[in-house]
């Protein structure tokens, strides 16, 4: 696996084997950040990575622009292999989480931190999870408005439950399903 543009690119990352966390494959990734560049500018934004596995996604928007990125990841295996892949990266463009996801978001918000690009690409394929996220990130206003919520799923997700969140792009690959959804909600201020 390796950064596929930007500042960064061909740097080489290495990836956590075994049942804990599932890398995004390289063809959904390039596809997912070729989707983000109609639909987003990296420039100057904060991202936050729920699942971050190998921190791939982190790093490649890293290298494509994005100013802060919050990389989690609850497994502490799985953050052993995103320091060394941050290895050489400027460590005032990045803060390392090692929390539950739910934690997490009361981290966020307890913090007053607000981003404008979120990964989402749970484990295990527990839909729950997505849907969990979807009421916190609402709930605790996290994600600035026009905020992109960009996600991988294993299944297909109900959409009728996601509200708030407009759907720009879904794509549907053999056993995956990648959905780029916006914050589009009247009243929010992005303070």
């Amino acid at each position: 696996m390796h950064v596929i543009s930007g500042k960064y690119r061909r740097r080489k990352l290495k990836t956590l084997e075994g049942l804990n966390t599932r890398p995004t494959t390289a063809r959904v990734k390039e596809d997912m950040f070729n989707i983000l560049d109609n639909y987003f500018i990296m420039d100057n934004k904060i991202s936050l990575d729920l699942f971050g596995g190998s921190g791939a996604l982190s790093i490649e928007g890293l290298s494509r622009g994005i100013k802060y990125a919050y990389i989690n990841d609850h497994y502490k295996p799985a953050l052993k292999v995103i320091e060394q892949n941050l290895k050489g990266i400027d460590a005032n463009s990045y803060k390392l989480l090692n929390l539950d996801f739910v934690d997490l978001m009361k981290y966020l918000k307890k913090q007053s931190i607000k981003v404008d690009l979120i990964y989402l690409d749970p484990p295990f394929a527990k839909t729950e999870y997505y849907y969990t996220f979807f009421e916190l990130v609402l709930q605790d206003s996290i994600l600035n408005n026009y905020g992109i919520v960009i996600t991988e799923s294993e299944n297909e997700l109900e959409l009728n439950k996601i509200e708030l969140l407009k759907l720009l792009k879904f794509k549907q690959y053999k056993n995956k399903y990648l959905y780029v959804f916006r914050l589009e909600k009247e009243g929010i201020s992005d303070e």
